[in-house]
C-alpha cells in the first residue's frame, strides 16, 4: 500500500517539474546563503583567532610601554634581572604592492622557542638568514603557492618605515621539502596568512622602531606578577594577555551576528515557497486523496506522504546548496576578512574549508525548515476524507478563517517583541530575538490585511468586470496569494531596512567626517593607514611647516594604546586648534561648553567616545586611571562625543594635560594646519612637500578630502557584502511569487477557460493575469514599507546600539525606498508574465473538464 501511495504522489513531480524546480532554486539559494555566510565568518573568525595568538604566542603576559616604543635596552636588564621567559617584539602592519595588509611580527629567534615556537614554527624555520642577514623575511607558506613569489625574490613593503625592499625566505625551499607538504591544513595556513615574521633589526628598520620596542612577551606564574610589576619603570605596565583583543574580538563576533540575520531571511522566505508549492500540491492532488482514501488508505499516510515529498525537497535542495554556499563562501570570505582587518586586525583568508558540523548544521536546517514549512499543507491533506472535502472552497474558507486566528497572534507577537526593546533583555541576541518577533507579527498580519484590502477593491472596481474577476480570484485564493505576498514584503521591507540603515550611517559619517577634519591641510606619516596609528613624526616640525605653508594655526593629534583600569583602551592625544570644540559633535558634556576647554587643559579630565562610553559602561562624572606621561593618573569624564573612527572606543585628552607629569610628548602622529584665508592651497602643499623630501621621516601631505575619500572606501567595503545579500534575499523573494502566480493560474484554469469560452480573447486573459501579479507587486511593495522602516529603525536604535555602540541620525532615504518600491511592483509584474503566457496558451477542452 505504501508503494502505490508513494508512486500516485509523486506522478505529479514528472507532470510539472516547473513547480518542483522552482521551490528548489528557493531552497538552494537560501541554503547557500545562511551556508556561505557561516563559512565566511568561520574562516575569518579562525585568521583572527590565530592571526591573534600567534601574535601572543605561549606568552601570560606582555610589557608594554608608550605607543612609540620603549628603549631596548629595558630587555637586556630584563633578563640580567633573571627573567629567562622573556621575548622582545616589535610589531605593526605594512602594506603589500598589491595593496594587501599584512601584520609584520620583529623577532628575537634566538628566545622565540618557549613562545611561538608549536604555533607559527618559528623555532623550527631556517633562522640562521633571519640573523645574519638583515633584511629578510618570512611569509606564510601559503603565501608563496597564493602570490606566485619565487624564494629569495625581493619586494617592496610600506611601513612606518616608509617603503623598504626585503628579501623573502621560503621555509619549504630553505629545507629542500615539497612546497605542497609544507604548512599543514589549508584552513591553518590561511588563517596565518597576513603575519609576516623577520628578525627584530629589520622589523625595527621596517617599523621605524630603531632602539625601541614595543613589547615584551613574558610567561609568569602566578606568584611571579606581582614581584615583576615591582621592577616595572613608571612607563611600563605589565598586562594580562587575554585582556589584548577582548574587546576587537566581541566587536567581530557583533559583525558576524548581523551577517548571520541577514542571510537567515533568504531561508525564511524560501520556507514561504516551500509552503506555497507543498499546498499547491496538496490541492492539485485532491482526487488522487480522495481515490486513496476511498481504497482504504489511512490519514497517517496521506501525512507522511506529503511530510516525504517536502523532506525530498529539503534533502536535494539542501545538499546543492551547500555546494554553492561552499563556492559562494570563496566570494564572500574576501569582504569579511577585508572588514576585519579595516576595522578590527589584519588577517588573510585565501579560502575556506566546510567544517563537518557547520555542514551538519546547515543540512538540520534546511532540511527542518522544508518539513516544517509542509506541515501546513500535510495536515490539511489528512484531515479530508472524502472528495467533496478536498475542494477548493473548503480550504480557502479554512484559510480566511485563519487569517483572523493570525492577526490576533500578530499582536501576541509584536508586543513581546516591544517588550524585549523596553526592557533591554538579552543585548545583542535579545535585540534580533526581539526584530525577529516583530517581523513575525508583522507578516502574520498581512493575510488578515490583504484579504480585507482585496475586498474594499473589489467594491471600488464594481463597475469594471475584468478587475473585479482579478481582484474577487485573489481574495477567493487567500491561501496562495497570502504566502506569497508575505514572502515579497518581506524581502522587500529587508532591502528598506537595510538602506534605512546604511544610508543613516553613510550619511551620520559624512557629518562627522565633515566636523572632524577642520584643517585645511594634513601632514601624516608616509605609511599605509593601518600603520598610522604607530608612526610619529618630530614634534619639533610645528615651527617649519608653519613657515613653509603660512598657517595660523597647527594642531596634531597621536593616537597610542594604554593600559587603564578598564583594560587596553586606545588614548588620541591631542594639540587642537583653538575653535576645536565648536566643531566636535559632542553629545554630552558635564560642564558649560564655555568652560570645557579649559577644564581639560587644566586638570585630569578626557573626554570618551559613544562606543567606548557604550562598552566600558562609563558616564559623565565617573574616572578613569590611564597610563599617562609620568605613570597612571585617574582622569575625569567630562564629555561624550560621537566617533566613528574606531568601534572599539577612544578615550581622548589633550596634550597639556598628557605631558603634567613632566615628560614630554614622544613624537607626533600627525599635523593639521589652517591656512589663512584666501592662501593658496596648491602653492602650499607644494612648499611642504619639497620641504618635506629632504628629512629624515618620510611624510606626506593630504586633503580632507583624500582623509574622507579613503575613510568612505572603508565604509562601502564594509556594507558591501550586506547589499550582495539584500540582492539575493530578493531573488529568492522572485522566486517564491513566480510559483504562487503559476500556483495560482494553474489552480484557477477552469474559470480562464470559461472566460475564454464566453469569448474572452487571449490577451484579455493576459492583462488579467498581470493585473493580479500588480496587485499583489502593489500591496507588498506599500505594505514593505512600514515595516521597513521600523526593521531599519530597530537596526540603528537598538541593535548597532548594543553591537557597536555607535549611535546615527536616522534619515529616510525615500529615493531607495521608491526603487525598492518599484522594484517589488517590477517583480511581481514579471513573474506573471509565464504564467499570463502559459494561461492565453491553454488548451479549452481539458481546462473546462477539470474538476473544481
Amino acid at each position: 500500500m505504501s508503494g502505490l501511495v508513494l508512486r500516485a504522489w509523486l506522478r505529479d513531480w514528472r507532470r510539472r517539474p516547473l513547480q518542483r524546480v522552482l521551490t528548489l532554486v528557493g531552497v538552494i539559494i537560501g541554503v547557500a546563503v545562511v551556508l556561505a555566510v557561516d563559512l565566511a565568518n568561520q574562516s575569518a573568525q579562525r585568521a583572527f583567532d590565530r592571526s591573534m595568538d600567534e601574535v601572543a604566542g605561549a606568552a601570560t603576559h606582555q610589557v608594554l610601554g608608550p605607543a612609540s616604543g620603549f628603549d631596548e635596552a629595558f630587555y637586556r636588564d630584563l633578563r640580567m634581572a633573571g627573567w629567562r621567559d622573556t621575548a622582545p617584539i616589535v610589531e605593526g602592519p605594512a602594506r603589500l604592492p598589491d595593496g594587501t595588509t599584512v601584520y609584520v611580527l620583529g623577532v628575537d629567534p634566538l628566545a622565540e622557542g618557549p613562545f611561538r615556537g608549536a604555533a607559527s614554527d618559528i623555532g623550527d624555520a631556517p633562522v640562521q638568514r633571519l640573523v645574519t642577514e638583515p633584511g629578510t623575511i618570512l611569509p606564510p607558506a601559503g603565501w608563496f603557492r597564493a602570490s606566485g613569489e619565487a624564494h629569495g625574490a625581493r619586494l617592496a613593503l610600506d611601513a612606518a618605515g616608509g617603503e623598504r625592499e626585503v628579501t623573502l625566505i621560503d621555509r619549504a625551499a630553505e629545507r629542500d621539502e615539497d612546497p605542497s607538504d609544507a604548512g599543514g591544513d589549508g584552513a591553518s595556513e590561511d588563517a596565518g596568512a597576513a603575519l609576516w615574521v623577520t628578525d627584530i633589526a629589520t622589523a625595527q628598520v621596517l617599523l621605524d622602531r630603531l632602539g625601541r620596542l614595543d613589547r615584551i612577551d613574558v610567561r609568569l606564574a602566578d606568584h611571579e606578577v606581582e614581584a615583576l610589576v615591582d621592577g616595572l619603570p613608571a612607563e611600563l605596565e605589565l598586562v594580562a594577555v587575554e585582556s589584548r583583543g577582548q574587546a576587537a574580538r566581541q566587536l567581530a563576533q557583533a559583525f558576524r551576528i548581523n551577517l548571520t540575520a541577514m542571510s537567515l531571511l533568504a531561508l525564511l522566505i524560501a520556507a514561504f515557497l516551500i509552503y506555497n508549492t507543498q499546498t499547491f500540491a496538496v490541492l492539485r492532488r485532491r482526487e488522487v486523496i480522495a481515490s486513496l482514501r476511498l481504497v482504504g488508505v489511512g490519514r497517517r499516510a496521506i501525512f507522511g506522504v506529503v511530510l516525504l515529498e517536502a523532506l525530498l525537497v529539503g534533502v536535494i535542495g539542501t545538499l546543492l546548496g551547500a555546494l554553492l554556499g561552499v563556492a559562494l563562501a570563496q566570494v564572500l570570505v574576501a569582504q569579511v576578512a577585508q572588514t576585519v582587518t579595516d576595522h578590527f586586525f589584519a588577517v588573510a583568508v585565501t579560502g575556506v574549508t566546510p567544517r563537518p558540523l557547520a555542514l551538519a548544521a546547515v543540512l538540520l536546517l534546511g532540511v527542518g525548515l522544508s518539513l516544517a514549512a509542509a506541515l501546513a499543507p500535510a495536515w490539511e491533506a489528512a484531515r479530508v476524507a472524502s472528495p467533496a472535502g478536498t475542494g477548493r472552497g473548503g480550504l480557502e474558507r479554512r484559510a480566511r478563517g485563519w487569517a483572523a486566528w493570525l492577526a490576533l497572534a500578530s499582536i501576541v507577537l509584536v508586543l513581546a517583541g516591544v517588550g524585549l526593546i523596553v526592557t533591554g533583555a538579552g543585548a545583542l541576541v535579545g535585540g534580533f530575538v526581539a526584530l525577529f518577533l516583530l517581523i513575525a507579527g508583522f507578516v502574520l498580519l498581512l493575510p488578515w490585511v490583504l484579504a480585507w484590502t482585496l475586498r474594499g477593491l473589489a467594491v471600488l472596481v464594481r463597475g469594471a468586470a475584468l478587475p473585479r474577476i482579478a481582484v474577487r480570484s485573489l481574495e477567493r485564493s487567500l491561501s496562495r496569494s497570502a504566502p506569497a505576498t508575505s514572502a515579497l514584503t518581506l524581502a522587500l521591507a529587508a532591502a528598506i531596512g537595510v538602506a534605512v540603515m546604511v544610508g543613516s550611517f553613510r550619511g551620520s559619517v559624512e557629518q562627522w567626517l565633515g566636523q572632524a577634519l577642520t584643517s585645511d591641510l594634513y601632514v601624516v606619516p608616509a605609511a599605509p593607514a593601518s600603520a598610522r596609528g604607530g608612526a610619529r613624526l618630530p614634534e619639533d616640525w610645528t615651527a617649519d611647516l608653519v613657515a613653509r605653508s603660512g598657517a595660523v594655526s597647527v594642531s596634531s593629534g597621536t593616537s597610542q594604546e594604554v593600559v587603564s583600569d578598564r583594560g587596553l583602551v586606545d588614548l588620541y592625544v591631542v594639540r587642537p586648534h583653538a575653535d576645536w570644540l565648536d566643531y566636535l559633535p559632542l553629545l554630552e558634556a558635564a560642564v558649560p561648553l564655555e568652560a570645557l576647554g579649559a577644564r581639560l587643559a587644566a586638570d585630569d579630565a578626557v573626554l570618551v567616545t559613544e562606543p567606548f562610553a557604550a562598552h566600558h559602561d562609563v558616564g559623565l562624572g565617573d574616572r578613569l586611571s590611564l597610563a599617562a606621561a609620568g605613570g597612571r593618573r585617574a582622569f575625569e569624564i567630562l564629555g561624550i562625543y560621537r566617533d566613528y573612527g574606531n568601534p572599539q572606543g577612544t578615550v581622548l585628552m589633550t596634550q597639556a594635560a598628557f605631558v603634567r607629569g613632566g615628560v614630554s610628548a614622544d613624537g607626533v602622529g600627525s599635523f593639521g594646519l589652517r591656512l589663512p584665508d584666501g592662501a593658496d592651497a596648491e602653492q602650499a602643499v607644494e612648499h611642504l612637500e619639497a620641504w618635506l623630501a629632504a628629512q629624515d621621516h618620510a611624510a606626506l601631505v593630504t586633503r580632507p578630502g583624500d582623509i574622507e575619500q579613503e575613510s568612505m572606501a572603508i565604509f562601502d567595503r564594509t556594507f558591501a557584502i550586506t547589499h550582495l545579500l539584500r540582492v539575493i534575499t530578493l531573488v529568492v523573494a522572485f522566486i517564491a511569487i513566480l510559483g504562487a502566480l503559476i500556483a495560482l493560474q494553474m489552480e484557477r484554469a477552469r474559470e480562464f477557460a470559461t472566460l475564454r469560452s464566453l469569448g474572452l480573447l487571449p490577451g484579455g486573459v493576459r492583462g488579467l493575469v498581470v493585473l493580479q501579479g500588480g496587485v499583489l507587486g502593489v500591496f507588498a511593495a506599500l505594505a514593505a514599507i512600514p515595516l521597513g522602516l521600523g526593521m531599519g529603525w530597530l537596526l540603528i536604535e537598538v541593535i548597532n546600539r548594543e553591537a557597536f555602540g555607535w549611535g546615527m541620525d536616522l534619515r529616510l532615504p525615500w529615493a531607495e525606498v521608491g526603487e525598492t518600491v518599484l522594484l517589488g511592483v517590477g517583480a511581481a509584474l514579471l513573474a506573471s508574465v509565464i504564467p499570463a503566457w502559459r494561461m492565453a496558451r491553454m488548451r479549452l477542452v481539458p481546462a473546462l473538464r477539470e474538476v473544481p
